[in-house]
């Protein structure tokens, strides 16, 4: 009877050491690849809080240890995920070194510069323009998330105007040109204006942890254009618009940009002309210098 208590006891020993041991290695979560790992103590608590990537998206872990009332230690956590949206006015501390897809908005813009003016009296005119490059955009972060490639959807504002004395005139076969306005007309303005929906394919580039540097190849779809002349007779001040012009619906431009935090400069180029062959005077060679912010 000894023999059978005693194999029944080393029996029990072995099961409950066991049960501690795997008790004592117990896994509570694996995360792989963490983007930041915060420990926090308050009082006799203590809490695990960890941030990071997985499968395209953003997913945060938060684990807490206190002791009970029994003088045991009591366990809770929640766990959450996201799709990652970058807004310009969070700054991020970290850097993920996992590769993934992200949606931001990003480079609203305004700047100054002109064009010369081919076959025409004008032999030049000044430009401003104001936009946002990606009202909405789709990147991929690689190299270890200091570089992403991206396709975006913005809209654009430019204006083209005229010196005096001249102003911009339509004829009945819709061709746009310039003429010279003769006094007594005085203080006088003349303006085109191009509202544009454009498609940027950019990649960016970290320079360190708060510059940045990127180049862009951009589609425009120039879908409305129209001119403004006023001016005034005597003590009349008289507008006309004039909508209905033969601009090119399909241009594109080349964009360059540095910037520090969310502040930036950027120079853009637009080779093509403005208006149809026929229907306009050739703006060539349109530049723009100017500020972005937001990106």
């Amino acid at each position: 009877m000894k023999r059978y208590f005693t194999l029944l006891a080393a029996a029990v020993m072995t099961g409950t050491v066991c049960m501690a041991q795997l008790s004592a290695t117990d896994t509570i979560k694996v995360i792989k690849n963490p983007e930041q790992v915060t420990i926090t103590r308050y009082g006799n608590e203590v809490q695990l809080n960890v941030e990071g990537y997985g499968l395209g998206k953003r997913y945060e872990y938060q684990y807490n240890i206190k002791p009970d009332d029994r003088g045991s230690l009591a366990t809770s956590h929640r766990e959450g995920r996201k799709w990652e949206f970058n807004h310009p006015f969070k700054a991020e501390d970290t850097i993920s070194t996992k590769s993934h897809f992200q949606f931001f908005l990003s480079d609203f813009y305004f700047g100054w510069g002109g064009c010369k003016v081919a076959n025409s009296d004008v032999q030049k005119t000044s430009m401003s323009e104001i936009g946002i490059l990606n009202l909405i955009g789709a990147g991929y972060m690689f190299n270890a998330n200091r570089t992403r490639l991206s396709l975006g959807v913005g809209f654009a504002w430019s204006r083209y105007g005229l010196k005096p004395p001249y102003f911009y005139s339509r004829s009945d076969a819709g061709v746009v040109g310039h003429i010279e306005m003769a006094e007594p007309h005085n203080r006088h303005k003349a303006m085109m204006q191009l509202w544009s929906m454009q498609v940027p394919l950019m990649l960016n580039q970290k320079l360190g942890k708060k510059w940045n540097f990127s180049i862009a190849a951009i589609m425009n779809w120039n879908y409305f254009a129209e001119v403004k002349n006023r001016y005034r007779l005597d003590k009349t001040f008289s507008q006309t618009t004039t909508e209905g012009l033969y601009q090119r619906k399909i241009t594109f431009d080349a964009m360059a940009m540095i910037s520090y935090r969310s502040l930036g400069v950027y120079f853009r180029y637009a080779p093509q002309s403005i208006f149809k062959t026929g229907y306009g005077p050739y703006y060539k060679n349109r530049w723009t210098l100017g500020i972005t912010l937001l990106h």
